[in-house]
């Protein structure tokens, strides 16, 4: 649509309404007397003829309200005076403006199916989308309207950083979305070991297809029948070399845990920015690459591994894990010596970690939800989990403490009724202000169907 011809139009319309609802239009038949008229052009035209002429005293106000007319806006000297007219205008700017509402909010709706069709088209779905469905499609990757909004899909190139960004990065911090570790799904597993593969393929094959291509270009070209034979014969092994790499099996294309792969185009366009380059090339290196072990480790596989980490003094972890001889990752050792350090743990809350907890939730809560996996970059030395066990078993104010009410083991049966004498978490929200394992406490030592109640009989007390 041409915004300034609708607005020319729109503007010739008005002036035309104007015209025909203004007083002095012949088109308008306002009854007025001829004598009046005729004496209304007489006077004028007298006026017209001779301005010098005596005529009838002027009174103060009428000259003060003729150079107020004259100081007056050149727009409200065309405005009509007769009130009926003015009404009549006004109703024709309403008409006029609830048209143009009216299609502004067509365009809106026609705005709003295009996105849908769009947003159902980055999902790939196929077939037809479901009428009136309101959810984004199953496979739709959410990514795209998020953060960097200006993300190039391709290269995951963004926006230039501003100032306070270089600065927070000459300074080394971190945003949020940084620090955050997501864990891996199943299908994302699947997908990141089908991307190497493909890498690896690829990798493989473009130096052979070149080739490939060279010595075809270059058969087309030769005359000689030596040359044109030995030609064959290379565009025959080469065509073998092809047929080989595809047949390749999955642990080659695999290849060694430290290969280098473009991790960039898998960050962007497999898993579609997804995960980051980094991240993705740290799980594969450390976690995931099937020469790794995964079992779990053994007590004397940890008392090896506290031993090799003490002769090297606790650092060089790639020497530790090598020495080590289990298949273990460099991370993995590290992690696991971690966990079993006494030195790096808290076991009994501080006043001031309970203090500072209360006023990190209350800062940074939102509603119901509380962002444990932020709030725990505040609390050196706790984990995420320490953090949801403290705070819903002991510091929550919701929290009651005490005898149990009549009323609350009769909420407590029939969540039990309704999920399980199992997940504790859900059958606690039908119990407020009771956690989880209240919930399971007072269910297993007091109301369980197996136990006994009553008093107890004289063989019991003798047992």
């Amino acid at each position: 649509m041409d915004t300034d011809a609708e607005r020319e139009r729109i503007t010739r319309e008005i002036r035309e309404l104007e015209r025909i609802l203004h007083p002095s239009s012949s088109d308008i038949g306002v009854e007025l007397s001829e004598s009046s008229l005729d004496s209304d052009s007489d006077a004028d035209l007298l006026h017209g003829e001779d301005s010098d002429a005596p005529g009838p005293p002027v009174s103060e106000e009428e000259r003060w309200g003729e150079v107020s007319n004259e100081e007056e806006d050149p727009k409200d000297r065309n405005l009509p005076e007769d009130p009926e007219t003015c009404l009549q205008l006004n109703m024709v700017y309403q008409e006029v403006i609830q048209e143009k509402i009216a299609e502004v909010n067509l365009l809106l709706a026609q705005n709003h199916e295009q996105q849908e069709e769009i947003t159902w088209d980055l999902a790939g779905s196929k077939g037809p989308k479901a009428k009136g469905r309101k959810s984004l499609p199953p496979h739709v990757y959410i990514g795209h309207f998020m953060k960097p909004y200006f993300k190039d899909k391709v290269t995951g190139v963004g926006p230039p950083a501003n100032e306070d960004m270089r600065e927070k990065a000459a300074q080394g911090v971190k945003s949020f979305e940084e620090l955050l570790v997501t864990k891996w799904k199943s299908w994302e597993k699947t997908l990141l070991r089908k991307s190497v593969m493909s890498d690896r393929l690829q990798r493989l094959l473009q130096p052979k297809l070149l080739k490939l291509e060279y010595l075809q270009q270059k058969q087309s070209r030769v005359s000689g029948e030596a040359e044109r034979q030995l030609l064959e014969k290379q565009l025959r092994d080469t065509e073998k070399e092809i047929e080989d790499i595809h047949q390749l099996p999955e642990e080659a294309l695999l290849g060694n845990r430290l290969d280098s792969h473009d991790w960039e185009k898998i960050s962007n366009v497999n898993f579609e920015g997804g995960r980051s380059a980094g991240e993705i090339r740290k799980f594969w290196q450390n976690c995931e690459h099937p020469s790794i072990n995964k079992q779990e480790w053994g007590g004397d596989e940890v008392e090896r591994l506290k031993a090799i980490s003490a002769q090297h003094g606790h650092l060089e972890w790639q020497k530790i894990a090598e020495e080590l001889g289990t298949q273990r990752s460099a991370f993995q050792c590290l992690q696991k010596f971690q966990q079993h350090n006494k030195d790096l743990k808290r076991k009994e809350w501080t006043e001031e970690e309970d203090c500072m907890l209360t006023q990190l939730v209350q800062e940074m809560r939102v509603g119901s939800h509380i962002p444990y996996r932020r709030i725990v970059y505040y609390m050196e030395g706790r984990d995420s989990m320490q953090l949801i066990y403290r705070w819903t078993k002991s510091l929550d104010p919701s929290l009651r403490k005490g005898c149990w009410a009549p009323e609350e083991d009769a909420k407590l049966l029939q969540a039990v009724a309704k999920y399980g004498a199992q997940d504790w978490f859900k059958i606690r929200e039908e119990v407020p202000g009771r956690s989880d394992a209240q919930c399971r406490d007072r269910y297993l030592r007091r109301l369980h169907f197996s136990l006994k109640k009553g008093r107890w009989n004289p063989k019991e007390e003798e047992k």
